[in-house]
């Protein structure tokens, strides 16, 4: 028997509608609804209704103007009626890729536009040294005392010891035999991303604690602590020597810690 092309559309038909009452009486008879026509109804009213707003955005102006931009807080300003050497100096060590600066956001020992230091990058060939650390190449001729060639890759150094100095000067001019406020401790170090791990190493050994003399051995210095036992002992001063009550020992640059308390920071507005 040949079949049309419009008896085979009514077939078709004919079995889809056989196939639609099927499904509606499944339906029926076990309680369900068929949820697909509704949710296609809401997809279209939630497309309709986001085509309203988008529209309705593009063409409102809102007749308004931004406040203008603060100007920046002055880094110089102290507390009234407060004795600086009571306050955080807020130091900070900043080492880019050619020198290292030392500076105060509190403006008290410098500040970042005028710097109380500049260290430049030392450590050459044929520079003094007193061990690797203080060599680019990290090969320090003992006998000599002088850098030479090394199979390590250069490494940034910088005059490790000049920020000691100015940091011991800092802590003197402000602490020294006085009871020193935990707080002004804290000091903050920021890096180049490009400084290696060896040169951040070398800096904070600078800031911790006095540096000896060239070419002699380096000692430890006293750290403070809030330790409670050492606070209740009778000297203030712990019996090996390493920690001490900051409440009631007398500050000691040379003997005790210069600004221990390191901070990192990434960088600054």
């Amino acid at each position: 028997m040949e079949y049309t092309a419009q008896r085979v559309r009514a077939k078709t038909r004919a079995a889809v509608r056989r196939r639609e009452e099927i499904i509606e009486s499944e339906e029926m008879e076990s309680g369900e609804l068929n949820l697909i026509p509704y949710l296609d109804m809401v997809t279209n009213l939630m497309l309709f209704l986001l085509a309203s707003v988008s529209a309705g955005l593009i063409l409102t102006q809102i007749d308004t103007t931004l406040p203008d931009k603060a100007p920046p807080s002055p880094t110089n300003v102290t507390q009234p009626n407060t004795n600086p050497d009571d306050q955080p100096l807020k130091l900070f060590v900043s080492i880019k890729r050619d020198e290292m600066i030392l500076w105060s956001a509190s403006g008290l020992e410098g500040t970042l536009q005028q710097p109380k230091a500049v260290f430049k990058r030392v450590g050459k060939d044929g520079e003094p040294c007193d061990g690797p650390y203080m060599c680019e190449s990290n090969t320090c001729d003992g006998n000599q005392q002088r850098c030479i060639a090394g199979k390590d890759e250069p490494q940034p150094v910088f005059d490790y010891r000049a920020l000691n100095k100015a940091l011991l000067e800092i802590a003197t001019r402000r602490y020294a035999g006085k009871a020193r406020k935990t707080d002004t401790y804290q000091i903050i170090l920021q890096a180049d991303g490009a400084i290696p791990y060896s040169t951040i190493v070398s800096t904070m050994a600078a800031m911790r604690c006095v540096l000896p003399e060239f070419g002699q051995e380096p000692m430890a210095c006293a750290l403070p602590t809030e330790d409670e036992n050492l606070k209740k002992a009778k000297e203030p001063i712990s019996p090996d020597g390493k920690l001490y009550d900051t409440t009631r020992a007398s500050y000691d640059p040379k003997k005790m810690a210069l600004f221990s308390e390191i901070a990192f920071s990434s960088g600054f507005e």
